[in-house]
């Protein structure tokens, strides 16, 4: 999980605990998932892909040829 999901998905918990301890415990219910799908969401996002990426190697870069001028 991406470290910086946790600045979205923890204080999402801290308050769905603060509306269950308030006497909302629906809307806190609500509130956690919420943050269930933010967390499912990221996961996803972030998964590895299925194939692999070749790197793209620099080295065969040639420069184009100038037309330049002849010389005699």
């Amino acid at each position: 999980m991406d470290p910086f999901c946790l600045f979205m998905v923890l204080p999402l918990v801290l308050i769905a605990g603060v509306l269950v301890w308030g006497g909302l415990a629906w809307v806190g219910v609500l509130v956690i998932v919420v943050a269930g799908i933010v967390v499912l969401i990221d996961s996803w996002t972030n998964r590895p892909l299925p194939f692999d990426v070749p790197d793209d190697d620099y080295d065969d870069y040639e420069p184009p040829q100038s037309p330049g001028r002849r010389t005699y």
